[in-house]
Protein backbone atom coordinates (compact mmCIF):
# COMPACT_ATOMS: atom_id res chain seq x y z
CA UNK A 1 0.00 0.00 0.00
CA UNK A 2 1.41 3.69 -0.93
CA UNK A 3 1.95 5.88 2.16
CA UNK A 4 0.20 8.83 1.85
CA UNK A 5 2.11 12.15 1.05
CA UNK A 6 1.21 15.20 2.66
CA UNK A 7 1.43 17.52 -1.06
CA UNK A 8 -1.09 20.06 -0.91
CA UNK A 9 0.11 22.30 -3.82
CA UNK A 10 0.47 25.20 -1.72
CA UNK A 11 -2.70 25.40 -0.95
CA UNK A 12 -3.80 25.15 2.56
CA UNK A 13 -5.00 21.56 3.40
CA UNK A 14 -8.53 23.46 5.45
CA UNK A 15 -9.10 24.64 1.56
CA UNK A 16 -8.95 21.71 -0.31
CA UNK A 17 -11.30 20.24 2.16
CA UNK A 18 -13.52 22.68 1.87
CA UNK A 19 -13.36 22.26 -2.19
CA UNK A 20 -13.44 18.80 -2.12
CA UNK A 21 -16.82 18.81 0.06
CA UNK A 22 -18.22 21.50 -2.52
CA UNK A 23 -17.38 19.24 -5.51
CA UNK A 24 -19.20 16.38 -4.03
CA UNK A 25 -22.30 18.79 -2.91
CA UNK A 26 -22.45 20.02 -6.72
CA UNK A 27 -22.39 16.34 -7.46
CA UNK A 28 -24.89 15.12 -5.59
CA UNK A 29 -27.24 18.12 -6.11
CA UNK A 30 -26.77 17.76 -10.03
CA UNK A 31 -28.21 14.24 -9.51
CA UNK A 32 -31.03 15.01 -7.50
CA UNK A 33 -32.15 17.03 -10.37
CA UNK A 34 -32.71 14.29 -12.61
CA UNK A 35 -35.01 12.18 -10.17
CA UNK A 36 -38.43 13.33 -8.92
CA UNK A 37 -39.42 13.91 -5.47
CA UNK A 38 -35.23 13.78 -4.48
CA UNK A 39 -35.82 15.19 -1.19
CA UNK A 40 -38.35 12.20 -0.22
CA UNK A 41 -36.21 9.42 -1.46
CA UNK A 42 -32.66 10.24 -0.68
CA UNK A 43 -31.37 9.03 2.09
CA UNK A 44 -30.00 11.21 4.80
CA UNK A 45 -25.95 11.47 4.43
CA UNK A 46 -24.00 12.41 7.35
CA UNK A 47 -20.95 14.86 7.39
CA UNK A 48 -17.51 14.02 6.56
CA UNK A 49 -15.79 13.39 9.87
CA UNK A 50 -12.07 15.37 9.96
CA UNK A 51 -10.15 12.40 9.75
CA UNK A 52 -11.87 10.80 6.45
CA UNK A 53 -11.63 14.08 4.57
CA UNK A 54 -7.95 14.04 5.81
CA UNK A 55 -7.40 10.14 4.31
CA UNK A 56 -8.98 11.28 1.08
CA UNK A 57 -6.67 14.20 0.50
CA UNK A 58 -3.50 11.86 2.26
CA UNK A 59 -3.09 15.00 4.56
CA UNK A 60 -2.08 14.70 8.07
CA UNK A 61 -5.34 14.88 10.35
CA UNK A 62 -3.55 16.76 12.66
CA UNK A 63 -4.36 20.09 10.48
CA UNK A 64 -7.97 19.58 11.44
CA UNK A 65 -6.93 19.75 15.42
CA UNK A 66 -8.97 22.68 16.25
CA UNK A 67 -12.22 20.44 14.52
CA UNK A 68 -10.85 17.64 16.72
CA UNK A 69 -11.96 17.06 20.21
CA UNK A 70 -8.17 15.50 20.80
CA UNK A 71 -8.90 16.20 24.89
CA UNK A 72 -8.47 13.32 27.20
CA UNK A 73 -11.16 12.03 29.31
CA UNK A 74 -11.63 13.90 32.31
CA UNK A 75 -10.30 12.17 35.36
CA UNK A 76 -12.65 11.61 38.17
CA UNK A 77 -13.58 14.37 39.85
CA UNK A 78 -13.64 13.68 43.81
CA UNK A 79 -14.35 15.95 46.37
CA UNK A 80 -11.34 18.68 47.23
CA UNK A 81 -12.89 19.53 50.74
CA UNK A 82 -12.20 15.58 51.66
CA UNK A 83 -8.75 15.51 50.24
CA UNK A 84 -7.85 18.14 52.09
CA UNK A 85 -9.35 17.14 55.55
CA UNK A 86 -7.29 13.64 55.30
CA UNK A 87 -3.90 15.61 54.31
CA UNK A 88 -1.71 15.19 56.88
CA UNK A 89 1.83 16.25 54.79
CA UNK A 90 3.55 15.99 51.76
CA UNK A 91 5.50 12.83 52.52
CA UNK A 92 2.30 10.64 53.52
CA UNK A 93 0.68 11.90 49.99
CA UNK A 94 3.05 11.23 47.67
CA UNK A 95 3.40 7.99 49.20
CA UNK A 96 -0.49 7.80 48.92
CA UNK A 97 -0.35 9.09 45.28
CA UNK A 98 2.11 6.74 44.03
CA UNK A 99 -0.01 3.94 42.97
CA UNK A 100 -0.05 5.49 39.03
CA UNK A 101 -0.73 3.71 36.16
CA UNK A 102 2.27 1.95 35.16
CA UNK A 103 1.74 3.81 31.29
CA UNK A 104 1.18 6.84 33.16
CA UNK A 105 4.33 6.11 34.89
CA UNK A 106 6.25 5.52 31.98
CA UNK A 107 5.02 8.52 30.76
CA UNK A 108 6.09 11.24 33.53
CA UNK A 109 9.72 9.47 33.44
CA UNK A 110 9.90 9.96 29.18
CA UNK A 111 9.02 13.44 30.13
CA UNK A 112 11.47 13.57 33.04
CA UNK A 113 9.28 15.11 35.13
CA UNK A 114 10.86 13.20 38.67
CA UNK A 115 8.98 15.26 40.79
CA UNK A 116 4.85 15.15 39.21
CA UNK A 117 3.90 13.66 42.86
CA UNK A 118 5.57 15.76 44.97
CA UNK A 119 4.63 18.99 42.80
CA UNK A 120 0.92 17.80 42.87
CA UNK A 121 0.82 17.35 46.68
CA UNK A 122 1.95 20.72 47.39
CA UNK A 123 -1.48 21.69 45.94
CA UNK A 124 -2.93 20.28 48.59
CA UNK A 125 0.05 21.36 51.28
CA UNK A 126 -0.37 24.79 50.24
CA UNK A 127 -4.42 24.61 49.91
CA UNK A 128 -4.37 23.21 53.65
CA UNK A 129 -2.98 26.08 55.01
CA UNK A 130 -3.41 28.64 52.29
CA UNK A 131 0.11 30.25 51.34
CA UNK A 132 1.51 31.60 48.07
CA UNK A 133 5.00 30.88 49.45
CA UNK A 134 4.32 27.26 49.39
CA UNK A 135 3.30 27.37 45.84
CA UNK A 136 6.81 28.66 45.20
CA UNK A 137 8.73 25.38 45.59
CA UNK A 138 6.72 23.62 42.24
CA UNK A 139 8.87 22.93 39.29
CA UNK A 140 5.95 23.57 36.95
CA UNK A 141 5.47 27.03 36.13
CA UNK A 142 2.05 25.99 35.40
CA UNK A 143 1.06 23.99 38.37
CA UNK A 144 2.79 26.70 40.64
CA UNK A 145 0.24 29.29 39.03
CA UNK A 146 -2.83 26.83 39.28
CA UNK A 147 -1.08 26.37 43.17
CA UNK A 148 -1.68 30.53 43.75
CA UNK A 149 -5.40 30.02 41.81
CA UNK A 150 -6.12 27.48 44.28
CA UNK A 151 -4.95 29.87 47.42
CA UNK A 152 -6.63 32.71 46.20
CA UNK A 153 -10.03 31.03 45.35
CA UNK A 154 -9.82 29.15 48.83
CA UNK A 155 -8.64 31.95 50.99
CA UNK A 156 -11.94 34.62 49.36
CA UNK A 157 -8.70 36.85 47.99
CA UNK A 158 -9.07 38.57 44.37
CA UNK A 159 -6.00 40.06 45.14
CA UNK A 160 -3.94 37.20 45.51
CA UNK A 161 -4.58 35.92 42.19
CA UNK A 162 -1.78 35.24 39.50
CA UNK A 163 -1.78 37.83 36.93
CA UNK A 164 -2.98 36.24 33.48
CA UNK A 165 0.14 37.43 31.88
CA UNK A 166 3.32 37.29 34.00
CA UNK A 167 4.94 40.66 34.52
CA UNK A 168 2.09 42.20 32.77
CA UNK A 169 0.10 44.31 35.23
CA UNK A 170 -2.14 46.10 32.26
CA UNK A 171 -3.95 42.95 31.78
CA UNK A 172 -5.49 41.83 34.71
CA UNK A 173 -5.50 38.82 37.21
CA UNK A 174 -6.45 35.11 35.76
CA UNK A 175 -10.38 35.94 35.11
CA UNK A 176 -11.90 32.93 36.71
CA UNK A 177 -10.17 33.23 39.88
CA UNK A 178 -10.88 36.45 40.66
CA UNK A 179 -14.62 35.91 40.02
CA UNK A 180 -14.34 32.72 41.98
CA UNK A 181 -12.46 34.79 45.16
CA UNK A 182 -14.97 37.55 44.89
CA UNK A 183 -18.01 35.35 44.70
CA UNK A 184 -18.58 37.65 41.32
CA UNK A 185 -20.31 35.29 38.61
CA UNK A 186 -20.53 38.80 36.60
CA UNK A 187 -16.59 38.88 36.04
CA UNK A 188 -16.69 35.74 34.08
CA UNK A 189 -17.89 37.69 31.04
CA UNK A 190 -14.25 38.86 30.54
CA UNK A 191 -13.14 35.44 29.97
CA UNK A 192 -12.64 35.12 25.95
CA UNK A 193 -13.33 31.69 25.09
CA UNK A 194 -16.55 29.76 25.60
CA UNK A 195 -14.81 26.82 27.25
CA UNK A 196 -13.62 28.88 30.34
CA UNK A 197 -16.40 31.09 30.34
CA UNK A 198 -19.01 28.42 30.79
CA UNK A 199 -16.22 27.15 33.55
CA UNK A 200 -16.33 30.19 35.34
CA UNK A 201 -20.37 30.42 35.04
CA UNK A 202 -20.20 27.14 36.36
CA UNK A 203 -18.11 27.26 39.23
CA UNK A 204 -19.01 30.78 40.78
CA UNK A 205 -22.84 29.72 40.94
CA UNK A 206 -21.57 25.98 41.72
CA UNK A 207 -24.78 24.78 39.27
CA UNK A 208 -23.07 22.32 36.72
CA UNK A 209 -26.20 22.84 34.16
CA UNK A 210 -23.51 25.71 33.63
CA UNK A 211 -21.49 23.57 31.43
CA UNK A 212 -24.46 22.75 28.92
CA UNK A 213 -23.10 25.04 26.33
CA UNK A 214 -20.06 22.36 25.91
CA UNK A 215 -19.90 19.52 24.53
CA UNK A 216 -18.52 16.00 24.47
CA UNK A 217 -15.17 15.72 27.28
CA UNK A 218 -15.07 19.69 27.42
CA UNK A 219 -18.65 19.21 28.69
CA UNK A 220 -17.68 16.51 31.28
CA UNK A 221 -14.53 18.53 32.23
CA UNK A 222 -16.21 21.92 33.32
CA UNK A 223 -19.20 19.41 35.47
CA UNK A 224 -15.82 17.61 36.89
CA UNK A 225 -14.67 20.93 38.14
CA UNK A 226 -17.84 21.63 39.61
CA UNK A 227 -18.12 18.51 41.16
CA UNK A 228 -14.73 18.47 42.91
CA UNK A 229 -15.20 22.29 44.06
CA UNK A 230 -18.19 22.72 45.03
CA UNK A 231 -18.53 21.28 48.56
CA UNK A 232 -15.19 23.85 49.66
CA UNK A 233 -16.24 26.39 47.85
CA UNK A 234 -19.66 26.36 49.90
CA UNK A 235 -17.54 25.62 53.19
CA UNK A 236 -15.59 29.30 52.77
CA UNK A 237 -18.06 31.19 51.56
CA UNK A 238 -17.93 33.96 54.23
CA UNK A 239 -21.52 35.71 53.36
CA UNK A 240 -24.47 34.13 51.34
CA UNK A 241 -24.72 35.06 47.69
CA UNK A 242 -26.59 38.88 47.17
CA UNK A 243 -28.15 39.75 44.04
CA UNK A 244 -25.36 42.30 42.09
CA UNK A 245 -26.42 44.83 39.85
CA UNK A 246 -25.70 44.57 36.47
CA UNK A 247 -22.51 45.66 34.35
CA UNK A 248 -22.44 48.59 32.27
CA UNK A 249 -23.71 47.80 29.00
CA UNK A 250 -20.70 47.32 26.71
CA UNK A 251 -21.03 50.21 24.17
CA UNK A 252 -18.26 51.24 21.34
CA UNK A 253 -19.17 53.46 18.16
CA UNK A 254 -15.87 55.38 16.27
CA UNK A 255 -16.89 57.54 13.58
CA UNK A 256 -13.48 58.33 11.29
CA UNK A 257 -14.10 61.72 9.02
CA UNK A 258 -11.21 62.33 6.52
CA UNK A 259 -9.47 65.36 7.38
CA UNK A 260 -7.21 65.90 4.62
CA UNK A 261 -9.08 66.46 1.66
CA UNK A 262 -10.10 63.10 0.09
CA UNK A 263 -13.55 63.46 -1.57
CA UNK A 264 -15.85 60.65 -2.51
CA UNK A 265 -19.17 60.74 -5.01
CA UNK A 266 -21.95 60.77 -2.72
CA UNK A 267 -23.96 59.49 -6.03
CA UNK A 268 -26.25 62.44 -6.09
CA UNK A 269 -25.67 64.26 -9.20
CA UNK A 270 -22.03 63.61 -9.75
CA UNK A 271 -21.42 65.86 -6.41
CA UNK A 272 -18.56 64.89 -3.63
CA UNK A 273 -18.45 64.16 -0.01
CA UNK A 274 -15.52 63.71 2.81
CA UNK A 275 -15.16 59.97 3.69
CA UNK A 276 -16.99 59.00 6.37
CA UNK A 277 -16.49 55.59 8.26
CA UNK A 278 -18.94 54.62 11.48
CA UNK A 279 -18.09 51.65 12.76
CA UNK A 280 -18.95 49.50 16.23
CA UNK A 281 -16.13 48.45 17.83
CA UNK A 282 -18.15 47.03 21.19
CA UNK A 283 -15.99 44.13 20.43
CA UNK A 284 -12.83 45.41 21.56
CA UNK A 285 -14.48 46.24 24.84
CA UNK A 286 -16.32 43.43 25.56
CA UNK A 287 -14.01 41.56 27.97
CA UNK A 288 -14.01 44.94 30.22
CA UNK A 289 -11.11 46.90 31.54
CA UNK A 290 -8.58 46.49 33.72
CA UNK A 291 -7.57 49.38 36.02
CA UNK A 292 -4.11 49.86 37.15
CA UNK A 293 -3.53 52.24 40.67
CA UNK A 294 -0.76 53.86 42.18
CA UNK A 295 -1.71 55.95 44.88
CA UNK A 296 -3.89 58.68 43.65
CA UNK A 297 -3.25 57.65 40.17
CA UNK A 298 -4.92 55.26 37.54
CA UNK A 299 -4.44 53.91 34.37
CA UNK A 300 -6.84 52.16 31.92
CA UNK A 301 -6.05 50.43 28.67
CA UNK A 302 -9.24 49.91 26.48
CA UNK A 303 -8.76 47.82 23.04
CA UNK A 304 -6.52 46.37 21.10
CA UNK A 305 -2.43 47.70 22.50
CA UNK A 306 0.77 46.89 21.34
CA UNK A 307 1.05 48.02 17.98
CA UNK A 308 4.61 49.34 16.68
CA UNK A 309 4.76 52.59 16.52
CA UNK A 310 7.07 51.83 13.09
CA UNK A 311 4.59 49.80 11.53
CA UNK A 312 4.54 49.81 7.61
CA UNK A 313 1.88 46.86 6.98
CA UNK A 314 -1.66 48.04 5.64
CA UNK A 315 -4.48 46.27 7.65
CA UNK A 316 -6.62 43.82 5.44
CA UNK A 317 -8.91 45.18 3.51
CA UNK A 318 -11.56 42.65 4.64
CA UNK A 319 -10.51 43.05 8.59
CA UNK A 320 -12.94 45.59 10.77
CA UNK A 321 -11.70 48.90 11.87
CA UNK A 322 -9.84 48.18 15.17
CA UNK A 323 -8.21 50.61 17.78
CA UNK A 324 -6.94 50.62 21.25
CA UNK A 325 -6.61 53.55 24.13
CA UNK A 326 -4.74 54.07 27.50
CA UNK A 327 -5.36 57.02 29.41
CA UNK A 328 -3.98 57.83 32.90
CA UNK A 329 -6.49 59.65 35.15
CA UNK A 330 -3.46 62.45 37.04
CA UNK A 331 -4.87 64.06 40.29
CA UNK A 332 -5.60 67.92 40.02
CA UNK A 333 -3.56 70.67 41.16
CA UNK A 334 -6.87 72.22 42.56
CA UNK A 335 -8.32 70.61 45.48
CA UNK A 336 -11.13 68.71 45.63
CA UNK A 337 -11.13 68.89 42.04
CA UNK A 338 -11.76 65.31 40.10
CA UNK A 339 -8.55 63.88 38.42
CA UNK A 340 -7.70 65.02 34.86
CA UNK A 341 -7.87 62.85 32.30
CA UNK A 342 -4.76 62.41 29.85
CA UNK A 343 -4.21 60.54 26.56
CA UNK A 344 -1.39 58.24 26.48
CA UNK A 345 -1.56 56.45 23.59
CA UNK A 346 -4.00 55.96 20.93
CA UNK A 347 -4.20 52.91 18.04
CA UNK A 348 -6.49 53.30 15.01
CA UNK A 349 -6.23 50.37 12.50
CA UNK A 350 -8.56 51.28 9.43
CA UNK A 351 -9.13 48.31 6.69
CA UNK A 352 -6.75 48.70 3.72
CA UNK A 353 -4.44 51.33 5.71
CA UNK A 354 -1.40 50.72 8.07
CA UNK A 355 -1.90 51.55 11.26
CA UNK A 356 -1.76 55.38 12.92
CA UNK A 357 -0.13 55.30 16.44
CA UNK A 358 -0.07 57.87 18.81
CA UNK A 359 2.31 58.89 19.58
CA UNK A 360 4.39 59.35 17.04
CA UNK A 361 1.21 60.15 15.49
CA UNK A 362 -0.22 64.09 16.40
CA UNK A 363 -3.33 63.85 17.74
CA UNK A 364 -5.35 67.35 18.50
CA UNK A 365 -7.85 65.29 20.80
CA UNK A 366 -10.03 66.42 24.18
CA UNK A 367 -11.50 63.63 26.53
CA UNK A 368 -14.65 64.30 28.09
CA UNK A 369 -17.01 62.36 29.99
CA UNK A 370 -14.32 60.28 31.34
CA UNK A 371 -15.17 57.79 34.30
CA UNK A 372 -13.06 55.77 35.72
CA UNK A 373 -14.12 53.54 38.43
CA UNK A 374 -11.39 51.52 41.03
CA UNK A 375 -13.66 48.93 41.61
CA UNK A 376 -14.39 45.90 40.10
CA UNK A 377 -17.44 46.01 38.71
CA UNK A 378 -17.47 49.55 38.13
CA UNK A 379 -17.69 51.80 34.91
CA UNK A 380 -15.23 53.15 32.46
CA UNK A 381 -16.52 55.67 29.91
CA UNK A 382 -15.28 57.93 27.46
CA UNK A 383 -16.26 60.36 25.06
CA UNK A 384 -12.91 61.40 22.72
CA UNK A 385 -13.32 63.70 19.80
CA UNK A 386 -10.15 65.41 17.50
CA UNK A 387 -7.74 65.57 15.00
CA UNK A 388 -5.67 62.57 14.53
CA UNK A 389 -2.66 62.87 11.92
CA UNK A 390 0.15 60.89 10.64
CA UNK A 391 2.20 61.68 7.73
CA UNK A 392 0.13 62.62 4.86
CA UNK A 393 -2.98 61.51 6.34
CA UNK A 394 -5.48 63.18 9.09
CA UNK A 395 -8.73 61.97 10.38
CA UNK A 396 -11.74 63.71 12.32
CA UNK A 397 -12.63 61.15 15.03
CA UNK A 398 -15.06 60.61 17.84
CA UNK A 399 -15.39 57.81 20.07
CA UNK A 400 -17.41 56.85 22.38
CA UNK A 401 -16.98 53.46 24.70
CA UNK A 402 -18.13 52.52 28.05
CA UNK A 403 -17.38 48.93 29.45
CA UNK A 404 -16.99 47.44 32.89
CA UNK A 405 -13.82 47.14 35.22
CA UNK A 406 -13.02 43.72 35.35
CA UNK A 407 -9.98 44.00 37.67
CA UNK A 408 -7.80 46.64 39.74
CA UNK A 409 -4.11 46.21 40.12
CA UNK A 410 -2.05 48.01 42.21
CA UNK A 411 0.92 49.15 40.98
CA UNK A 412 4.22 46.79 42.02
CA UNK A 413 6.93 48.04 43.15
CA UNK A 414 9.30 47.00 40.80
CA UNK A 415 6.77 47.82 37.61
CA UNK A 416 6.55 50.78 35.20
CA UNK A 417 3.06 50.96 34.36
CA UNK A 418 2.22 54.08 34.89
CA UNK A 419 5.39 56.61 34.29
CA UNK A 420 6.80 58.33 36.52
CA UNK A 421 5.76 62.38 37.25
CA UNK A 422 7.49 65.50 39.55
CA UNK A 423 5.39 65.89 42.44
CA UNK A 424 2.80 68.51 42.18
CA UNK A 425 3.48 72.30 43.58
CA UNK A 426 0.59 74.05 44.69
CA UNK A 427 0.68 77.54 44.30
CA UNK A 428 2.00 79.84 46.54
CA UNK A 429 4.17 77.10 48.14
CA UNK A 430 8.22 77.03 47.50
CA UNK A 431 9.18 73.64 46.17
CA UNK A 432 11.78 71.62 48.93
CA UNK A 433 15.43 72.08 47.11
CA UNK A 434 18.37 69.38 47.97
CA UNK A 435 21.70 70.77 49.73
CA UNK A 436 23.48 73.20 47.44
CA UNK A 437 21.47 74.22 45.39
CA UNK A 438 19.31 77.43 44.72
CA UNK A 439 16.19 78.20 43.02
CA UNK A 440 17.30 80.58 40.34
Amino acid sequence: MTPATNVTWGVPPIALALLMIGVSSSGSACKAHKREDSSALAPRVEPATPASVAARLGIDAAVFVDAVDTMDPPAPPGDLKEELERFVNLDICVKEKARLDPLVGDALRAIGYDTFLRDACRLLEAAKDPTHERCDSIDSSGMRVECKKWVAMISRVPAACPLDFEGLEARGRAVTCVAVASDDPRLCASERSLEPRATCDALTSRDDAKCAVLYGDRRAACAREVSRWRSLLLATLRSPLKPLPKLTATRGTLTVKSADGEMKETGDAGTLAPVVLHADVASEVAQGAVVVTSRDRARVELGMRGESTLSRVAHSPSGSTRLGIALVMEPNAIAKEPPKPVLERLELAIPGESTVVYPPATCDCRLTHVHVDRARGGEVSLLLEGTLSQGNRSYSIQLNLATFVRDVVEEGPDSHVLAPVHPLIKPGTTPAVGPGLKLQ
